[in-house]
């Protein structure tokens, strides 16, 4: 007599409480990163700006992988990897403009306008045509809504947030072996 029964299979934990756990993390980290720059009124370094998010997001997507890992026995297969980090940016994306949203429109309306100077004044250094300038200057603050600011951060969550998880679950991924 043979024993035909199916061998029970260990069910991974789901990737949205370390998602969650680590979205907050990262949206508070980009809550305070976003309050220095608007109290010392530091707008002028863009690509700087971008640098130190980049940097944190990366730490915060491997630091959010490895932790799944850890709770699923090592193990971590290339879309739980990349479920787990578009999820985590989103999170993260959400609170930083939501937070945005409600200083511009509450504490500080003034803040677009001075990012956009700041931007405009980078332009100005490499070159840029006058009438280019004051052209995007009037684009960008007509843009520049709470609502714009919140749905941009929110696609730029998901999408940086994707290409992001795309390459370092690719690498932090760790397939279960077959006959364990």
């Amino acid at each position: 007599m043979t024993d035909n029964q199916p061998v029970a299979t260990e069910k991974a934990p789901s990737v949205f409480p370390t998602a969650l756990k680590w979205g907050l993390l990262a949206g508070i980290i980009s809550i305070v990163f976003s309050l220095y720059g608007y109290i010392t009124e530091s707008f002028g370094n863009i690509f700087l700006a971008l640098a130190v998010s980049l940097i944190i997001s990366i730490t915060i997507l491997v630091l959010a992988m490895r932790d799944y890992r850890k709770s699923n026995g090592g193990y971590m297969t290339y879309m739980q990897g990349l479920i787990l980090g578009i999820v985590t940016m989103v999170i993260a994306s959400f609170i930083s403009g939501l937070f945005t949203m409600l200083y511009v429109q509450f504490i500080d309306p003034t803040i677009p306008e001075k990012m956009v100077d700041a931007a405009l004044e980078q332009m100005i250094m490499l070159g840029v045509d006058d009438s280019v300038i004051e052209e995007q200057r009037e684009t960008i603050l007509a843009e520049n809504t709470p609502v714009n600011q919140l749905w941009g951060a929110l696609k730029n969550g998901l999408f940086g947030g994707l290409i992001l998880s795309l390459i370092i679950s690719a690498i932090m991924k760790r397939s279960r072996p077959e006959f364990e």
